[in-house]
């Protein structure tokens, strides 16, 4: 698809995983066990043959940058395409002349790289979120786009989410929007919920932009698709796979319990649409005599002398001798020394829960340990 160009906003708008976005991105979080939740989208559009691809970015971006790289686990590292890294080099009033100063919203971010939209020679932008959990056949959006003859094609998904981040929609029998409200699914007449991928003209992209910076416009959902929906056509594209919008730790703790059901891993992972990530030799696991594993996902280089039940562990784990993790979520180099108990728990990366620790949360409200800390 060389007339199409994507573009992933990679930085938090309407999202709280607290501690797990204290020092990086939503983007850039850890999942599944070997993923970033960017994986998916990346993946999305180079499954579709998008191999023009901008990442947004805003703040706290260094772990996106590590984790992406050039893109060559994606097959991006090209000489006349590829990934472009979008920093926020528009702060400087000078960067563009639609930028007034810091990003307030994805309406800024996109005005700060109006120049890649002009210099880009496509005819069609994929714009998403990088927020996004889901295996989305992205040429047949376009194609869905390109034959509905709307000015904008939107991906929603029948799900329903009471969270007051998401975008609800109502749509007619001709599958066309007809009203779009923010955190008001309007007493459950708009039934679907927006996921955060729209397609449309470049051209008109560039329209819409220009006209809401200079309406003093910030907000992506609120204001821009609203103004389009009382001049345009909006479409919609009905995503009913697995799918999750990752707003809050809830979110996050449950899409990781997710994978777990291997119907769910079924529907996310397919060998005709594969999901990449980058790449890490590693030894295999290592599984103790007294080891006791069960509907676990376990990633390569872990040392398990303990007990896991229903959980996720990275890279490089180690579970102790008596130890027990049930529900949880181990990020890579977690040290679960002996003795010590997690339920519910979600350690970022680096952690170390001493002997004879007990922790537990709850399935609604996971705790969550900050990165490289001591419990």
């Amino acid at each position: 698809m060389k007339n199409v160009l994507g573009l992933i906003i990679a930085f938090d708008t309407d999202n709280d995983l607290r501690e797990l976005t204290d020092h990086r991105t939503v983007a850039a979080v850890p999942f599944g066990g070997r993923y970033r939740i960017v994986d998916f989208m990346l993946s999305n559009m180079v499954n579709a043959g998008i191999y023009r691809i901008g990442l947004l970015m805003k703040d706290k971006y260094q772990s996106l940058i590590d984790h992406v790289g050039n893109g060559k686990d994606w097959d991006l590292s090209r000489k006349n395409a590829g990934i472009t890294l979008l920093p926020p080099y528009s702060y400087s009033k000078k960067a563009s002349p639609l930028v007034t100063g810091e990003y307030r919203g994805k309406i800024d971010a996109l005005a700060g790289a109006i120049d890649y939209l002009q210099k880009n020679r496509a005819d069609y932008v994929v714009l998403a979120d990088g927020d996004l959990i889901a295996n989305i056949d992205i040429s047949e959006v376009v194609q869905a786009h390109e034959n509905g003859g709307n000015d904008i094609t939107m991906v929603v998904t029948k799900k329903s989410a009471d969270n007051p981040f998401t975008t609800y929609c109502e749509l007619n029998r001709k599958r066309e929007i007809v009203d779009i409200r923010v955190g008001d699914n309007n007493d459950g007449k708009c039934k679907y919920s927006a996921l955060g991928v729209y397609v449309m003209s470049r051209q008109y992209l560039i329209h819409l932009i220009a006209d809401c910076v200079t309406h003093n416009c910030i907000h992506f959902e609120r204001e821009l698709l609203t103004r389009a929906l009382n001049d345009s056509n909006i479409g919609a594209y009905v995503f009913n796979e697995y799918n999750t919008k990752v707003f809050d730790a809830k979110d996050y703790f449950q899409a990781n319990m997710d994978i777990l059901d291997k119907d769910c891993r079924n529907e996310l992972f397919l060998r005709t649409r594969p999901i990449f990530t980058r790449i890490y030799d590693e030894a295999p696991a290592y599984y103790g005599d007294q080891a006791e594993v069960c509907d676990s996902l376990v990633a390569d280089g872990c040392h398990i002398e303990g007990k896991v039940t229903n959980s996720v562990l990275f890279r490089d784990v180690l579970v102790e001798k008596d130890a027990e993790i049930k529900n949880s979520i181990i990020m890579e180099n977690g040290r679960v020394l002996s003795g010590a108990s997690l339920a519910h728990i979600v350690l970022d990366r680096g952690v170390t829960i001493r002997e004879g620790r007990t922790m537990m949360g709850h399935e609604n409200y996971p705790v969550v340990i900050a990165k490289r800390s001591v419990v």
